[in-house]
Order: C-alpha cells, then sequence, then structure tokens
C-alpha cells in the first residue's frame, strides 16, 4: 500500500514532539488523523504555517479524555498505523500534591495507552503498527539518573515498575513511563494481537516549538534545560542526554515502516549522551552575538550536568539516522525564542 493510501492516527498532536512528529508524518505522504482534547487544538494545528501545504491529507478526532475507557474507540476505527504521544506531562503551573502523584501522572499514562491498544484490539483490524512515546526515564531506575554510576543503558534495558510512590513529580512522570512499558511488553507478551508494537524513548528534547506563542511557552518544556544557562537561571543537575525535537519527530515516523522490524525500543539521544548544558552559553555566544550584546542573553545561568551514559547505535543504525549535536539543538530553541514576544 503506498503511502499516500495509508492512514495515520496521531494523538498528542498539539504537543511540542506530537506536532514536531504530526509535520514530519504528513510531508512523509500519510494521511493523519490527529486526535485533540478540544476544538483550540484544531484551530491551533491548522492556523500553524508548516501545515498549510498538508491540509488535505488531515482530519481530526476530538479525544478529550485519555484516561476513559471507550476514549479511543472512535478514534482507532479504519487506521493503518498509529503513533501514540498523549501522556501526561510534568508542565503544571502548580504542581500537584505528593498525594495525587498516582492519580495524576501515573495511572493516567498506564491507563491512556493501554486504553488505546485494546481499542485498536477490537475495533482497527488494518491496524498493523502502533509507535508509541516513551522515555529514556522507563529504562532506567530512578536512583541511577543522578548519581554518575557509569552504567551504560541502550535498547535492552529494562527497569522494575515502582512499588511506593515517588516524593518528586518528575520521579513520578518517570514511573508513570515505567509502568507504560512495562504494563505494554506485558500485554503484548500475554495477548499477542494483531499489530506490533514499537517504542520511542526521547531524551531531554530540544528545539523549536511552532505553537508556542510565547517565550513562556517555549519554556514549557524540557526547553527549559538549554535555555536556562543563557538566559541567566538556575536549573539541575540534568542528565548528559539531549536530542533535536526534529529528530525525535522523524524516528517515530521512521519507526512505522514495514521494513523496520517491530517490537522495538529505539532511543532519541544525541550527542553520545555528552551534552554538557552549560556549553548553550557559548553556542548562543558564536551564534546570537546581537541578542548577547542586548542583554536578552545575559550568559549568567547554571545548568550543571550529570553523565548519563547511552549507547543508540542500534537505533542509528536501524532507523537510519544520525542525531543532531548539542549545537544544532540549542540554535533552533534559541532562534524561536527571538522569534517570539515576551
Amino acid at each position: 500500500m503506498a503511502l499516500a493510501s495509508k492512514l495515520v492516527l496521531l494523538t498528542g498532536a498539539t504537543g511540542f514532539i506530537g506536532f514536531r512528529t504530526l509535520v514530519e508524518a504528513l510531508k512523509a505522504g500519510y494521511r493523519v488523523r490527529a486526535a485533540v482534547r478540544n476544538e483550540n487544538g484544531i484551530d491551533r494545528i491548522k492556523g500553524a504555517q508548516s501545515i498549510q501545504p498538508y491540509l488535505s491529507q488531515l482530519e481530526f478526532v476530538l479525544v478529550p479524555k485519555i484516561e476513559e475507557k471507550d476514549a479511543y474507540h472512535e478514534a482507532v476505527k479504519g487506521v493503518d498505523l498509529v503513533i501514540h504521544l498523549s501522556s501526561p506531562t510534568t508542565n503544571f503551573e502548580t504542581p500537584p500534591p505528593e498525594n495525587e502523584f498516582d492519580e495524576t501522572l501515573i495511572q493516567p499514562a498506564v491507563r491512556g495507552t493501554l486504553n488505546l491498544i485494546e481499542a485498536v484490539s477490537k475495533f482497527s483490524p488494518t491496524t498493523k503498527r502502533i509507535v508509541i512515546t516513551s522515555s529514556i526515564v522507563a529504562i532506567i531506575e530512578w536512583s541511577e539518573m543522578y548519581m554518575e554510576t557509569g552504567t551504560v543503558f541502550d535498547e535492552q534495558s529494562r527497569t522494575s515498575s515502582i512499588s511506593k510512590l515517588p516524593s518528586d513529580h518528575f520521579a513520578a512522570y518517570g514511573a508513570g513511563k515505567i509502568a507504560a512499558l512495562n504494563a505494554t511488553e506485558e500485554y503484548v507478551r500475554t495477548q499477542k494481537p494483531h499489530f506490533e508494537i514499537n517504542h520511542i524513548g526521547p531524551s531531554f528534547t530540544i528545539g523549536k516549538n511552532e505553537l508556542a506563542r510565547t517565550r513562556a511557552e517555549l519554556l514549557a518544556s524540557t526547553n527549559i534545560a538549554a535555555m536556562t544557562p543563557v538566559l541567566g537561571n538556575a536549573y539541575g543537575p540534568t542528565p548528559s542526554a539531549s536530542v533535536l525535537v526534529d529528530d525525535i519527530a522523524k524516528i517515530h515516523v521512521l519507526a512505522l515502516d514495514p521494513k523496520i522490524p517491530g517490537g522495538q525500543f529505539f532511543l532519541g539521544v544525541g550527542e553520545e549522551s555528552n551534552t554538557k548544558w552549560e556549553n548553550s552559553v557559548a553556542i548562543v555566544k558564536k551564534n546570537f552575538p546581537d541578542a548577547v550584546a542586548s542583554g536578552t542573553f545575559p550568559l549568567t545561568g547554571k545548568n550543571p550536568t550529570k553523565r548519563l551514559i547511552f549507547d543508540n547505535k542500534y537505533t542509528e543504525k536501524t532507523l537510519g539516522i544520525k542525531f543532531a549535536g548539542f549545537e544544532e539543538q540549542v540554535k533552533s530553541v534559541a532562534g524561536h525564542y527571538l522569534e517570539l514576544d515576551n
């Protein structure tokens, strides 16, 4: 079947990674049914400049609450492929209290993913493959994130779901990703569905966010890790794993290809997992001297780096991609920051 006749359901289409993945899928020739939570999401996507050449390939479906059992029953019907990006994030105006982490971050990640998979099993016999956004935090013991143990993680690494609730909301996000990955792989082992599943594990994703309307919206993501030293603020420490948003979007789309094996976990990590967040200062000083001179980029902030080692050669070889380095990542987000109003 030619790409032009294949229909992809894509969830999380208004998200930072989700929107860029939507653009990449359309550019690749797929027809896309974008799942969004409300009509405002449809308007934002349809108004984006990069979507204009592809409006004839694009349709929408409303999925207000991914954690509801029947959330995807209609959305999945008739689709050939699925890219599932929708999941809870840590971008809260006010983080939830610790006693609500399970309800707001962990269980929605699991339920949203299993609801989608079960809907495809029951209502979409045409679907051959699902690509699910996971995370590097889904394959790492939380204690390993910042301890610089020297352990090398790769596409085969896994960790057990936690038995005790975390006391930090980012750790709770990680717990949700671990639980969702483990539940999905268990579902495949026990239910043997008619489709294959590939997972994508992004690291700290950096770059332009076309749907961001303000600088604050641009920074309400992992972009903050790269921009904090540039903007004179304090952040971190942060593990040494980053990836350009364009690259992570591309590998979501590449993982749909039937020539790529199913049942895989692909790692989105650039710079050979040796990103040094403090280097964003020198990169910006070199590439945006006028913004430095004007004081827009004071270059006085800090984000200490903690070495976290990944080997994702299998991902690069299998998908035929070379991930962009940290300089390209910083140029993308800093350039977009200058385009936006305060």
